[in-house]
């Protein structure tokens, strides 16, 4: 039978506050927890290891795909994206789906600021840049299937042929 995380976590959590209550100053050594963890679970975490493994990876996606990327797309050797600093690479899109930021469309965008709108200060802050990104290409939608790129590339041309013309 497999275990449940659920009920892997919860002998974690045992673990951790017989830990607090060992220590008089509260503070507890991440190595200490991992060690009693798993000479106290050792059979439970190879019983979930697979589970525990797609969990980890899972986590590591999350954390790669929402970097900031000071460049999303290249247009030949000119970044599309280079002026804005501070975007993320890709986006949630859906329960268990990233897209590329760039493969976005305005809709996602949205979406996606919308959410993170009822986040904290600190959140908010963190996606001004985005959003401010997103406004500015925003009149360069020709179709409401336009990803974040389309706009790009066509204020990119525009710009391209003003700066030509002068």
């Amino acid at each position: 039978m497999t275990v449940k995380l659920t009920d892997l976590r919860d002998d974690i959590d045992a673990i951790i506050l017989d830990l607090r209550r060992e220590r008089n100053d509260g503070e507890i050594p991440i190595a200490d927890a991992l060690a009693r963890i798993r000479s106290e679970l050792n059979g439970k975490i190879s019983e979930a290891a697979d589970q525990l493994i797609d969990l980890t990876l899972r986590k590591l996606i999350h954390d790669v795909s929402g970097r900031k990327r000071l460049s999303l797309a290249m247009v030949g050797q000119t970044s599309l994206f280079g002026h804005y600093s501070g975007i993320p690479a890709m986006i949630t899109t859906g329960r268990g789906r990233k897209r590329d930021t760039t493969k976005a469309t305005f809709q996602e965008a949205d979406a996606w600021l919308s959410a993170r709108e009822k986040e904290d200060t600190d959140v908010r802050t963190k996606n001004e840049k985005f959003k401010q990104m997103v406004e500015e290409l925003r009149p360069f939608i020709q179709a409401p299937t336009d990803t974040l790129e389309d706009a790009a590339r066509l204020k990119f041309k525009l710009q391209t042929v003003h700066a030509s013309q002068l």
